[in-house]
């Protein structure tokens, strides 16, 4: 094992390069770009577009929910044609008796009935459930495809990510482009279909009346698209203004102990109720927008009835048109200016949905940095055998053009079964150095090599499985203490989950709960004590049987009790496997094969725990202080 002296600390210029022998095969941005600097091609297509394909499985339930609108509102579109007949030729003849006109309306009025009851009724079922299936099949396709992208993302990208604004895209924002399926998929064609048949028999009662009720339809056109994309901003205003609310929200619930013991409750509703008062500044701009669409379109659907009964009227007192004939105009105006009004929802519809589809896909069109190079190993067992070479890193921020440096050309070599301690003040590195053994993050020069091989050479998956993990803050999910454990192994047995808690110290608390594996941790494991979750960490670490072990502060914080159960089961836990551990304690660390001493991202001293003592350097300087209290 060796060390290399780095030069003096500088900044690392975003575009530095990695050498042809070294370099990454992915870009230092998450969001993937064309070679000539355009965004790739799935981004310059229509948002809508590519919503469309999760909807195209399930296109024969909107078809079938498209055939049942047509129905729904082209069957009642016969009122109007049976009424003008009646009014003028059956209640305004001269020529039939009372027996026929009544025997004309009951069979006109009898078979109406029946093509409502026999025909009507089932394809409006149709187009309700269809249309429903479709919309939350696609919506549910959309939201799984955006989890398992987000699960893949590096870790920089929750980096840059408030954790409460990532759900709020998985749950608010996909939840709004479901209205697309409803509204613009099927309403569509539905008012379209409407629209086209209300002509058809508007034409055919009389042209000139026809002309005047479409008048005000180029005034509607104009407002259109006028107001279309201002709501549609600012709904992807609210949108984002949600997200970060969503955020800090969970931020602070999670913390709510550090809230309450800082007595910070006061503070924290103010800053809330500022977030909240400009969120609801931004929603009644949405509403003043959306208020003025709905006003000029009301007025125009009702000033169109209006100047058609003027005109219509005119030509009935000329003689020109028929009483029965206004009366069926009068009858198609109502539905003529219902897929208006419909149309001007969808403006609104259409332009939340797009904005929150703005944002889904925003995440979609993100590449992880962290990913496979093509022809990439699946190894299966590595011997452990972990090498640094001449390594730097540094943290990216797109806020800042150069950024610090965190590691500085750290050369290292960790044989199979060693154990090597990191020791240093906080922000020296030591956490940063081991997080680039699974690949968390990669080099920006240099590289890591397991067995001889650059872990980017790895698939990220396998290269994974050979190292196991046990953090200073015990992570778990809520569900049971089992399927904690077994988390370490999905596939594990029931037997090999109790061998693992036994190792792990775990298994006699486990055994005294009233439902043992089976007993609820809670979230974030919040019924556990912190020793407790502590040895559930080791159990799973147990369970996984990596060949590589990360122990960062695993024993910090904790009563002696429940640090010596933790030790005495770390130490069965290391051995045999290459092990790398994060310590302030710098006893726990004594019998360590060899501890690395860091400052500002270097090595600066290296040996076994005697040798450092020996050399009244920078360990010993760490040590002492703390042997004597």
């Amino acid at each position: 094992m060796t060390s290399q002296t780095a030069p003096k600390r500088r900044l690392l210029p975003t575009n530095q390069k990695t050498p042809a022998s070294s370099s990454p095969t992915t870009p230092s941005t998450e969001t993937e770009t064309a070679p000539d600097g355009e965004p790739p091609a799935s981004r310059r297509r229509s948002d809508f577009i590519r919503f469309l394909g999760y909807v195209a499985p399930y296109k024969y339930m909107v078809l079938l929910a498209s055939i049942g609108g047509m129905v729904k509102f082209g069957v009642p579109l016969l009122i109007p044609q049976i009424t003008q007949h009646l009014i003028d030729h059956v209640f305004l003849s001269t020529t039939l008796t009372k027996t026929q006109k009544l025997n004309e309306l009951y069979k006109l009025i009898g078979g109406t009935m029946v093509l409502y009851v026999f025909f009507w009724s089932p394809w409006v079922y149709a187009r309700h459930y269809f249309a429903g299936k479709a919309g939350h099949k696609s919506v549910f396709d959309l939201r799984v495809d955006l989890y398992y992208r987000i699960l893949r993302m590096s870790a920089s990208f929750f980096d840059r990510n408030q954790s409460g604004a990532i759900v709020s895209r998985l749950i608010s924002d996909i939840e709004l482009a479901q209205n697309l399926v409803g509204s613009a998929l099927t309403n569509v064609w539905m008012d379209l279909v409407s629209l086209v048949l209300i002509l058809f028999f508007l034409l055919r009662i009389d042209v000139g009346v026809t002309l005047v009720t479409l008048v005000t339809f180029p005034v509607y056109l104009i407002l259109f698209r006028q107001l279309k994309d201002r709501i549609q901003a600012t709904s992807r205003q609210v949108q984002q203004e949600i997200s970060e609310i969503s955020g800090n929200l969970q931020e602070k619930i999670a913390g709510n102990r550090i809230v309450h013991a800082f007595t910070q409750e006061a503070r924290e509703n103010r800053y809330f109720q500022s977030e909240s008062d400009h969120l609801l500044d931004t929603t009644l701009h949405r509403v003043y927008l959306q208020s003025i669409n709905m006003m000029l379109t009301g007025v125009i659907v009702q000033l169109a009835p209006l100047i058609v009964m003027l005109y219509g009227g005119y030509r009935v007192v000329e003689g020109s048109l028929t009483v029965g004939q206004l009366v069926a105009v009068s009858l198609y105006l109502s539905p003529l200016y219902t897929p208006l009004q419909r149309f001007s929802e969808l403006n609104v519809v259409f332009s939340n949905s797009m904005a929150a589809l703005a944002r889904v896909f925003e995440i979609m069109d993100q590449k992880p940095e962290i990913r496979d190079r093509p022809n990439a190993i699946k190894v299966e067992r590595v011997e452990g055998r972990v090498e640094f070479d001449d390594v730097c890193f540094a943290y990216h921020n797109e806020d800042e053009p150069e950024r610090s440096t965190v590691l500085e050309h750290i050369t290292l070599t960790v044989e199979p079964g060693q154990k090597v301690a990191f020791v240093g003040p906080s922000g020296a590195g030591k956490s940063t150095i081991v997080g680039l053994i699974p690949r968390f993050y990669d080099v920006d020069w240099g590289s890591v090599r397991i067995d001889g091989i650059d872990v980017r050479d790895y698939t990220v998956k396998s290269l994974r499985k050979q190292v196991g993990m046990v953090l200073q803050t015990p992570i778990l999910f809520s569900g049971t203490i089992r399927e904690n454990i077994r988390y370490g192994r999905p596939k594990a047995s029931m037997e090999e989950i109790v061998e693992a808690a036994k190792a792990a110290n775990a298994y006699e608390f486990v055994n005294a709960m009233p439902r043992g594996f089976d007993s609820q941790v809670g979230e974030m494991g919040n019924f556990l004590s912190g020793g407790q979750k502590q040895r559930i960490t080791i159990a799973r670490a147990f369970l996984k049987d990596p060949r590589i072990l990360i122990l960062d502060e695993a024993t910090s914080a904790l009563d002696t009790e429940s640090e010596r159960l933790i030790q005495a089961a770390l130490e069965r836990l290391m051995e045999g496997r290459t092990t790398f551990i994060i310590a302030h304690r710098l006893s726990t660390i004594e019998n360590a094969d060899r501890i690395i001493v860091m400052e500002q991202g270097q090595i600066v001293e290296s040996g076994t725990h005697a040798d450092l003592l020996a050399r009244d350097g920078v360990y010993h300087q760490l040590y002492t202080p703390q042997a004597l209290a």
